[in-house]
């Protein structure tokens, strides 16, 4: 079952909760707050993922899992060129010092989690994650916000 992960800025409490959960399960920090919301990796197509394209060492791998393909770093493979940092359009890539290796999003893939550290430890609904049947569901909602919009474009996008 392909997933989504959409975040709904309105609500945001700058609560931080989510990049703290994010912390705690990893050592890092997987996404950065800007002036009022968390962001987080985009999981642009792997084809087109510029912190992928610009790698001189295949470290950004791309992994099938049951929810579709997803960019990994491959810490053995990464040197912390820090080109992945400077390529990614929001500026999203981390870098763990003590393993030396640059860190991104996998919406928790690598994990035992069903849902990511974030969401779960998001109390404001602010981020959530959706299965592709419920976002066809959503798509007729006329209450959907902006954000889910592009994520349905976004999500057809990658689909095609």
């Amino acid at each position: 079952m392909k997933t989504l992960m959409v975040t709904d800025p309105q609500m945001c409490t700058e609560c931080e909760a989510c990049i703290n959960a994010c912390k705690k399960t990893y050592g890092t920090a997987r996404a950065r707050k800007t002036d009022s919301i968390p962001i987080f990796c985009m999981h642009c197509h792997p084809d087109k993922a510029p912190c992928r394209r610009i790698c001189p060492h295949d470290a950004i791998e791309v992994i099938d899992g049951e929810d579709g393909e997803t960019l990994i770093v491959n810490e053995e493979n990464c040197i912390l060129c820090k080109l992945c940092a400077i390529a990614c359009p929001i500026g999203i890539i981390a870098f763990d010092k003590e393993k030396k290796s640059a860190e991104k999003c996998t919406l928790c893939l690598e994990s035992d989690n069903i849902i990511p550290a974030c969401v779960e430890a998001c109390k404001d609904n602010v981020l959530n994650v959706f299965s592709i049947e419920d976002l066809q569901e959503l798509k007729n909602d006329e209450n959907l916000t902006e954000e889910l919009q592009e994520a349905i474009k976004t999500f057809k996008y990658k689909s095609s």
